[in-house]
């Protein structure tokens, strides 16, 4: 299974696990979760999706991933994290998070912890398309001087909010 596949059904299980309690339950507030992912990334080998559900009138927490496999390289990154919206929409707006998780560089696993800024809009008729753009910065425990800190960027995702 090559590593976009892995990531791909990562991200699968991880959505799963939040959207299936989220069914079960009695009729939430509209647009509490979005799925989204990068489709321009794709025509460069990059791969990342996100899924991401309000906790509070102005939180978010989620989990993502992401990959870039290349001839010479391959990235392989997890996260879960925790974003503030300060206008108090989650989804829609700027906001500010934090992160944690795994990442695979130079064939290393090493574990990592850093913060992000984002800006998402909610659009459409009802409200159910989603895009985001966003950029952060993760250092890796134990890592030398030229992977200690990693940037994370999201181009554009697209997604559906639900």
């Amino acid at each position: 299974m090559n590593p976009i596949s892995r990531l791909a059904s990562v991200v699968l299980v991880i959505a799963t696990t939040f959207v299936a309690p989220a069914s079960a339950q009695q009729a939430p507030a509209p647009h509490r979760q979005v799925v989204s992912a990068n489709p321009f990334g794709l025509l460069f080998g990059l791969f990342n999706a996100e899924f991401e559900r309000s906790v509070s009138p102005s939180a978010t927490a989620g989990a993502g991933g992401s990959v870039y496999a290349n001839e010479s390289d391959d990235y392989v990154n997890a996260d879960v994290f925790y974003r503030y919206y300060p206008s108090g929409r989650p989804l829609d707006g700027w906001a500010f998070g934090v992160k944690a998780g795994v990442t695979n560089v130079d064939s290393e696993v090493r574990f990592g912890a850093g913060f992000d800024v984002n800006w998402s809009r909610l659009m459409g008729k009802d409200h159910k398309l989603y895009m985001g753009w966003g950029f952060g910065l993760k250092r890796l425990v134990g890592s030398d001087e030229y992977t200690q800190f990693i940037p994370t960027i999201r181009i554009v995702n697209i997604g559906i909010a639900f």
